[in-house]
């Protein structure tokens, strides 16, 4: 639908031995290999905005995990439109964890939307949220065993993760409205890299941007 940076998409892809990235969806959101498919759900974000003004980290990390895991459940309670849609489905397990009213949660804290502040504090939620989305999703993998294309896309799986990782560092965090994010942000993506390799990944993907 749009204007698709072929070379740093790919560079992204999680699943790149068993196919290349070649469009996205309609809305640009979810982009994967040819015939997949993606659970979406998106979370609330002014609802973790404390009366003090700070954000509620533990809360939004504790439903993170909520809907990853009932995302997850529901990978094998749907029906797809195709059977090699369904297939891939089952085999990489893709999720779409995201979030709604950022728009709101900026404004509430008083920060322009078009700002470095807003800029880096919606980098270090989001950091946060992907973050514990891979680390939840290698643990479920602990127990139940990663996706069944992880085997053979292991090294650009767990590359992507460590890309993940080391991106937060570009989040500037003094520019962050509530430093707990940044700090949280950062402790997670270290144990999502290291359960990562201990575990692999129950799901390709955890996250991403719809447009709510």
């Amino acid at each position: 639908p749009g204007m698709q940076y072929d070379t740093t998409i790919n560079r992204w892809h999680t699943t790149p031995m068993t196919g290349r990235i070649t469009t996205s969806n309609p809305c640009s959101e979810y982009l994967s290999i040819d015939n997949s498919a993606c659970n979406l759900s998106s979370i609330n974000l002014l609802q973790y905005l404390n009366p003090d003004g700070s954000f509620d980290v533990r809360r939004f990390i504790h439903t993170v995990d909520v809907m990853i895991l009932a995302q997850e459940i529901i990978v094998d309670g749907s029906s797809y439109p195709t059977e090699k849609i369904g297939k891939n489905a089952h085999d990489f397990r893709q999720l779409g964890l995201g979030y709604a009213n950022l728009g709101a949660l900026l404004m509430a804290w008083g920060m322009p939307y078009d700002s470095d502040g807003g800029r880096h504090t919606a980098g270090a939620i989001t950091a946060l949220m992907t973050g514990e989305a891979y680390r939840y999703s290698a643990q479920m993998s602990g127990r139940m065993g990663p996706y069944q294309g992880f085997a053979l896309n292991r090294e650009p799986q767990l590359a992507v993760i460590g890309m993940h990782r080391d991106a937060v560092s570009r989040v500037r965090q003094s520019l962050v409205r509530d430093q707990a994010i940044y700090e949280a942000a950062a402790r997670i993506w270290d144990e999502a890299v290291v359960l990562g390799k201990k575990y692999g990944v129950r799901n390709a993907q955890v996250t991403l941007l719809a447009p709510t």
